[in-house]
């Protein structure tokens, strides 16, 4: 992948047309939230323990060849075959502990975001790439930003390059993700035996705006949009959206 720009402990990278200003959104559980706000510690998983296990596998239909119906592989093809399969484990295994952040570049609400995963008492939260990176200007991870690829993945693609891929039927989340590593020579995910870590974060920079899940009730909704207005100063919302 091409870099467009590196700056510190940023790197941003392939696409066309994102930059420091490119508005983002995150949904996220309001307990997660509320955690956020009064701790001031933002959590990123590891790519392994997301609950879509489609997101975690290098698609199974690379790890085999074509032939005709009726036909059996040649020796060459089951060659080939195991060769790829071995490639592809290696990549798996690396790729899988990435400490991921995902965000999308669709910043008017969803209403199928709102009850994805069977969560549905969440909040919304929105900032802009630049603020993103900044508010983590203490840790000692190096960030990787850019536009997640909605193309049907090409076996000869079996590289670093797989971390910006995705297979086109998630391609409504128009997803921006955000990968932490410690080099910035290459992709490189520490094999610590966990789900994720807890960073450091400065809110002002990460929650631009709240927006409050519709699923919540009215009245505790509106009790919590003036709380967490009053205590940490932050624009707050409820969903406009009708249950």
């Amino acid at each position: 992948m091409k870099n467009e720009s590196k700056v510190g402990m940023f790197q941003l990278m392939q696409d066309v047309g994102l930059g420091n200003d490119t508005e983002i959104c995150q949904y996220l559980a309001l307990d997660y939230l509320m955690s956020i706000l009064k701790t001031d510690k933002y959590f990123v998983k590891r790519k392994k323990f997301f609950i879509d296990k489609r997101e975690i596998t290098i698609p199974l239909r690379l790890q085999f060849e074509l032939t005709p119906f009726g036909r059996k592989l040649s020796p060459e093809q089951i060659k080939r075959m195991d060769e790829k399969n071995k490639v592809i484990q290696h990549f798996e295994t690396k790729l899988s502990s990435l400490l991921t952040s995902c965000w999308t570049e669709r910043v008017t609400e969803n209403a199928l975001m709102w009850d994805r995963d069977g969560e549905r008492h969440k909040a919304c939260i929105k900032t802009k790439v630049g603020d993103f990176v900044s508010a983590f200007r203490n840790t000692k991870f190096k960030i990787w930003c850019g536009k997640m690829l909605y193309e049907p993945i090409n076996p000869m693609l079996i590289s670093e390059d797989l971390i910006w891929y995705k297979e086109p039927f998630f391609s409504d989340e128009r997803e921006i993700r955000f990968y932490f590593s410690t080099d910035f020579s290459k992709i490189v995910s520490d094999e610590e035996n966990n789900d994720g870590v807890f960073i450091e974060v400065k809110k002002e920079f990460l929650i631009h705006e709240i927006i409050l899940s519709p699923y919540i009730d009215k009245n505790a909704a509106e009790e919590l949009k003036q709380s967490i207005t009053e205590t940490y100063g932050i624009k707050t919302t409820i969903s406009k959206i009708q249950v």
